[in-house]
């Protein structure tokens, strides 16, 4: 291939440089997509914002910005559930979104943390301690 085939914002960095399609170019994609999800913003962003939505969170999240602020404005983040779960989603996504395609984990890690961090949001919000029934405040994220 004499060009690089793939939408700008969902290309892993490596593919630019070694023109190979790997499995962890496809886990960066999918994180590029759950930082989509949660941040509501275009893949693509400008340059004074780091050209990127990865190197954007990424910014945000080195100066302290609190999740809740990385997170889509549109959404109601009312629910201490719904941003205890988005929040696990997100280290999930710049897991995934590693500089280093060494360090990304494969699809069936990322499932199987997708999966735990559902489960650790049930468990830790259905102790008689929580403030809301878990089921009766599922507006959350399905995954």
């Amino acid at each position: 291939m004499s060009a690089i085939a793939g939408s700008y914002g969902y290309i892993a960095p490596e593919y630019a440089f070694t023109m190979k399609v790997t499995e962890k170019c496809d886990v960066y994609s999918f994180g590029v997509v759950l930082l989509e999800l949660l941040t509501g913003q275009s893949p693509i962003q400008p340059l004074e914002k780091g050209g990127d939505l990865v190197n954007l969170v990424r910014r945000m999240m080195n100066s302290m910005t609190p999740n809740s602020e990385v997170f889509d404005s549109r959404l109601n983040l009312n629910s201490k559930r719904t941003v205890e779960e988005m929040s696990l989603v997100l280290k999930i996504a710049l897991f995934c979104t590693n500089e280093s395609p060494f360090d990304r984990p494969t699809m069936r890690e990322v499932i199987s943390m997708l999966i735990d961090a559902r489960a650790s949001s049930y468990d830790s919000f259905s102790s008689p301690a929580s403030e809301k029934d878990p089921i009766e405040d599922d507006v959350s994220l399905k995954l």
